[in-house]
C-alpha cells in the first residue's frame, strides 16, 4: 500500500508520474545498467546516459530510488529519469525539474538552505584512494602522516571538507569539477592521493584503475576516516519547501523498517574487506 495515499494526489512535475534524476556519467556501485542497452519503460534511444543507465535499476541508489517509488504507490512504468551534468547544480538555489534526485548527496546545513532533503537513505565514510603500493602514501598509517601529500577532490562535495577541515594538510589541495578528473590527475603524478567516498574508492580501485599501465598498476585504498571525524549521512534532494519531502521521508522509512533497504545494501555495497580506519 503507497505510503502517501493515492499517486493522483501528490504534488509531482507531472501528474501520475515521479521524475527523478541522478548524475551523468553515474558510477557503480551507487549506479549500474549498460547505456546501450534498451531497459523496459526507457524511452526511445534513453537520454543519452554514459557509463550506466538507472532505468536498469542496478547500483544501490537506483535500485533504492525504485525502492522508494515503489512505497509511494509508483510503478517502474510511471518513472522518468533526467540527467543533471553538473553536480552541485542539483542543489543549487532554484526550481528543480525533478521531484527527487539522488547522487551521493551529503545532508548539510549550508546546501539545505537552498533545498530540501529527505531522511538519510545511506551513511558514507571518506576514505584516501592512492596509486600503487610502492608510493610514500601507501604506508601512511595516521591523519597526521598525510597532512604531508599531495591530495584531491571534487569541488563543492564533503570529501574537499574533510581534506580542509579534518586532514588539514600543509600542501595545498587540488579542486577537480567531479571525481573523474580527479582520478586523472592522480594517474597522472599530479596528486598523492584522492579523497573519496569508501564505495567509489573500491570502484576506482578495482575497476578504472584495474588497467591503468604503470610498473605498479593497482590502486591502494590507504585508509578510511570515522563517522565521528565527518558525519556524512546521503539524503534524496528535492526543491525547497516541496510537499513531495514528507511523502518521500515516509517511503524511506518504509523500505528501512521491512528490510528493503538493507537487502539492497547487502546486494551493492557490502565489500568484505577490511579498510584500516586512520586516526
Amino acid at each position: 500500500m503507497a505510503v502517501c495515499g493515492p499517486i493522483e494526489s501528490l504534488s509531482t512535475k507531472t501528474p501520475g508520474r515521479l521524475t527523478l534524476s541522478t548524475d551523468n556519467p553515474a558510477f557503480p556501485p551507487w549506479w549500474g545498467g549498460d547505456p546501450t542497452v534498451q531497459y523496459p519503460n526507457e524511452p526511445a534511444g534513453g537520454d543519452d546516459w554514459e557509463v550506466s543507465d538507472p532505468y536498469s535499476g542496478e547500483g544501490y541508489e537506483s535500485a533504492t530510488a525504485y525502492a522508494i517509488a515503489n512505497a509511494m504507490g509508483f510503478t517502474p512504468d510511471q518513472i522518468d529519469w533526467i540527467p543533471n551534468a553538473v553536480f552541485e547544480q542539483a542543489f543549487a538555489p532554484g526550481p528543480k525539474q525533478f521531484d527527487f534526485h539522488m547522487a551521493q548527496i551529503s545532508i548539510r546545513p549550508k546546501r539545505a538552505l537552498a533545498v530540501d532533503f529527505s531522511e538519510p537513505y545511506f551513511d558514507a565514510n571518506q576514505a584516501v584512494l592512492a596509486l600503487g603500493t610502492n608510493t610514500a602514501i601507501a604506508g601512511v598509517q595516521s591523519i597526521n602522516d598525510l597532512k604531508a601529500f599531495k591530495l584531491g577532490a571534487a569541488a563543492n562535495t564533503t570529501s574537499f571538507d574533510l581534506i580542509d577541515t579534518v586532514i588539514q594538510p600543509t600542501v595545498e589541495p587540488a579542486v577537480y569539477p567531479d571525481n573523474a578528473a580527479a582520478l586523472t590527475a592522480l594517474k597522472n603524478g599530479q596528486i598523492d592521493g584522492i579523497v573519496v567516498d569508501l564505495s567509489t574508492a573500491f570502484y576506482m580501485r578495482d575497476a578504472q584503475l584495474e588497467d591503468f599501465d604503470t610498473p605498479d598498476p593497482e590502486g591502494k585504498i590507504v585508509g578510511q576516516f570515522s563517522a565521528d571525524l565527518q558525519a556524512d549521512q546521503v539524503g534524496a534532494v528535492l526543491q525547497k519547501d516541496s510537499p513531495l519531502t514528507p511523502c518521500v521521508n515516509q517511503a524511506i522509512e518504509a523500505i528501512k523498517a521491512d528490510g528493503t533497504l538493507q537487502a539492497i545494501y547487502d546486494q551493492w555495497i557490502v565489500t568484505g574487506q577490511e579498510i584500516p580506519f586512520l586516526q
